[in-house]
């Protein structure tokens, strides 16, 4: 009898020894991805340093690490892509979680960390205490979303397509270099079946999401706006933001050339303006944008640029806002009266300056009430800026 126990007990053993001796490996497995893993980011900054090698090493990865993706699924790419920048982890069950529904937080996370990686947001201060909340702000702080639009009352709840939309689409406004307008893509209102039913504020970013490639409509011409989208969905739609090649075609691409835009003055999610533009003013009269002399885009030409237009603040700029985009943050927009032309606060200083010097040069001390352009006057033995200042 004692024998059975013994042999019983040697048995029990070596099963507990085989699960001991499965887990260390399982552990020492994981312990060397993630080494492997750390050591690739490091080299990673964008999407366009994964090449095909990279890709093999992160894929294999992916494999050992999740026990929930295979090769051969549609989003293996995309979120292999997001894991190398940093973008994306697994869960504490060794998981993925490919078709888990994706959170305001968990979004505005992925999409932060994936244009500027893991060490983005280290200098960030969080208004508040939670996983996401540098990225969060972050997002605030390159306008991306509204200030205070998220906190810890909601930032567990599923986002929407169209809300994914809307963070995505002001990202490309941004940051592309060759950006399609609302103009270019109102066409494709008829093309969306349930487009009545995308709110006004979202409709402009639904518009260019779908012409952009950037987010599909499903195959029955739905785009879903109120939906939600899985973890795999999420990171396909930041890829293709941060990949051109990615995206879908829908025959609005546009190649990385100099070739003029056509921006309207009514139409408020235009990009900003740069040399070679071609701006429609509220009369209908077409204007091809050029620098000035003072060195200033539109200087002399009648034209304000950035009225009406919707910027990082998130609301459509008016004489007198303060602006929100790079080198003219906390300057003032400001139109003459007289010449309909508008400048930020930095650019009226360059041409005011440009044009006195250039004045004495030209003309010097001629008799009172002499005018130089439309902001010169002379009285009293000197010159005076009559333009906005």
């Amino acid at each position: 009898m004692s024998g059975k126990v013994l042999v019983k007990k040697s048995v029990s053993f070596l099963l507990l020894l085989a699960i001991v001796m499965q887990l260390f490996v399982i552990s020492f497995a994981s312990a060397s991805s993630d080494n492997e893993l750390s050591s690739l980011r490091k080299k990673i900054k964008s999407v366009d340093d994964i090449n095909d090698t990279v890709y093999s090493q992160l894929e294999r990865i992916m494999l050992n690490k999740f026990s929930d993706v295979k090769k051969d699924d549609w989003y293996m790419s995309v979120m292999t892509k997001l894991v190398g920048l940093g973008s994306l982890d697994g869960t504490v069950h060794g998981t993925m979680e490919p078709l888990g529904t994706v959170t305001n937080a968990m979004f505005i996370k992925m999409f932060i960390r994936a244009m500027y990686g893991e060490d983005g947001v280290n200098d960030v201060e969080p208004d508040f205490n939670h996983w996401a909340a540098k990225d969060i702000k972050k997002a605030e702080e390159l306008g991306l979303i509204g200030i205070n639009l998220y906190s810890l009352a909601n930032v567990a709840e599923p986002i929407t397509r169209k809300e994914m939309a809307l963070i995505i689409i002001r990202a490309y406004m941004k940051f592309e270099k060759n950006p399609l307008t609302y103009e270019e893509c109102k066409h494709l209102e008829k093309e969306i079946k349930d487009y009545d039913k995308i709110p006004p504020l979202y409709q402009p970013y639904v518009l260019i999401a779908y012409g952009s490639g950037i987010i599909s409509g499903y195959t029955d011409g739905r785009f879903g706006p109120d939906d939600t989208a899985t973890r795999a969905q999420a990171a396909a739609f930041i890829i293709r933001y941060l990949d051109p090649r990615e995206r879908a075609d829908v025959g609005l691409g546009k190649s990385e050339t100099n070739e003029p835009r056509i921006l309207r003055f009514d139409d408020p999610y235009r990009p900003m303006a740069k040399e070679g533009d071609i701006f429609v003013k509220p009369d209908g009269t077409e204007v091809v944008l050029k620098v000035g002399p003072a060195g200033v885009l539109g200087e002399l030409q009648g034209v304000a640029t950035e009225l009406g237009r919707i910027d990082r603040g998130g609301t459509p700029i008016q004489h007198g806002d303060l602006g929100t985009e790079g080198d003219f943050l906390g300057q003032p927009y400001l139109v003459d009266e007289k010449t309909g032309e508008g400048h930020y606060l930095s650019e009226w200083d360059k041409i005011r300056q440009y044009y006195l010097r250039k004045v004495l040069e030209d003309i010097g001390h001629p008799e009172d009430g002499t005018k130089y352009g439309p902001w010169l006057i002379y009285n009293h033995g000197q010159w005076f800026w009559v333009g906005p200042y």
